[in-house]
């Protein structure tokens, strides 16, 4: 079996690192909730993480350019709510919030939709360059005149 590419690699580790956070917050998550507000919040929570994670796997395997910008889309949209979550955590000294601090879980989803987001920003970048390249090569027609 041959060796993964670097961008395979960077590929499967972010991966990696989106399962991992999505891991973290299901582990962090009470078995049982103080109160409304938490037990609220940590729905949210698990869900958008496990989203988040789900979606990013499928966008990898995303049958067209628009299919992966989709799935992407969802996964940066689920990084996002999941960082509100931990932030209504934190603001609100929700049950178990300081296992998410000691974890820097609020950090992680920062992170991981600003990785999201870039990676969703160069695919349209060069779905552009590409959809312009086409338009050009279409417009140039070699001189006929010429011999």
């Amino acid at each position: 079996m041959n060796e993964p590419s670097e961008k395979r690699k960077r590929t499967l580790a972010l991966q990696e690192r989106s399962i991992l956070f999505s891991v973290n917050v299901n582990a962090c998550c009470p078995e049982y909730f103080s109160n409304e507000p938490s037990k609220t919040v940590w729905k949210q929570l698990v869900r958008a993480a496990d989203s988040s994670s789900n979606n990013l796997v499928e966008a990898d395997d995303g049958v067209s350019d628009a299919d992966f910008l989709n799935k992407m889309g969802t996964a940066l949209k689920e990084a996002k709510e999941s960082r509100t979550e931990l932030v209504k955590l934190r603001l609100g000294n929700l049950d178990n919030y300081a296992k998410t601090a000691k974890l820097e879980l609020e950090s992680e989803a920062t992170q991981l939709s600003a990785i999201f987001a870039t990676i969703i920003r160069n695919m349209e970048a060069r779905l552009e360059r590409e959809k312009e390249q086409r338009r050009r090569s279409r417009n140039h027609r070699p001189d006929e005149t010429s011999t």
